[in-house]
């Protein structure tokens, strides 16, 4: 019944700890920043490959109709978007972001590190927990065989620091093209709520 199949998510959210905590490492230990293409393209390629071992039809996607603002660089890092195909009907899209605000060189002075309950690190709240919640979602679905869904897509994209120019676009069509879209955002410290809606861009 109901009350087995929450114990089997649960029991599995707990097994994920483990190795959430070590992606979490990998994904911080990459600086990403912005305007740093090629730390960009290192956790791109990082986060395909988990897509891809996960069961998920991934591509790179090079940001299309690059929407220009006052800061906007002539380039921006390409988006992860992988596809996973289910049994249902639904269509579901989860998005995050892989890069901060941080200059390339400040991660030897602030390591990854695990103190108690808390994991510090660079980007880690904005939004690198994101990624990491997002590759053990799939990682949980796939371990409880849970395929009720017509669609599923991730899309990480590389700009949203800068205001998303070169990946508004898709964004905007593909949360047209699905049903419901989650964003892995962090809420804020000091809340466990989800937030339904957010000022923005």
């Amino acid at each position: 019944g109901f009350a087995q199949q929450v114990d089997a998510v649960v029991s599995q959210a707990r097994a994920q700890k483990g190795p959430l905590l070590d992606t979490l490492k990998e994904l911080v230990s990459i600086e990403s920043g912005s305007r740093d293409l090629e730390g960009l393209e290192r956790i791109a390629q990082l986060i395909a490959g988990r897509l891809k071992g996960l069961g998920g039809e991934v591509e790179l996607v090079e940001p299309a109709e690059l929407y220009k603002m006052e800061d906007t660089p002539e380039r921006v890092g390409r988006m992860v978007r992988a596809t996973f195909k289910g049994n249902g009907a639904k269509r579901i899209l989860l998005i995050a972001h892989m890069d901060t605000v941080y200059p390339r060189g400040l991660l030897a002075k602030q390591p990854f590190r695990v103190d108690g309950e808390r994991a510090y690190g660079l980007g880690i709240a904005d939004d690198k927990q994101g990624i990491a919640v997002i590759l053990h979602t799939v990682a949980m679905l796939r371990a409880l065989e849970f395929r009720d869904y017509g669609t599923l897509t991730v899309l990480i994209n590389a700009d949203e620091e800068l205001s998303s120019p070169g990946s508004r676009s898709l964004l905007t069509r593909l949360g047209a093209e699905h049903d419901a879209t989650l964003s892995f955002e962090s809420s804020r410290v000091e809340s466990d709520k989800v937030a339904l809606a957010t000022a923005g861009i």
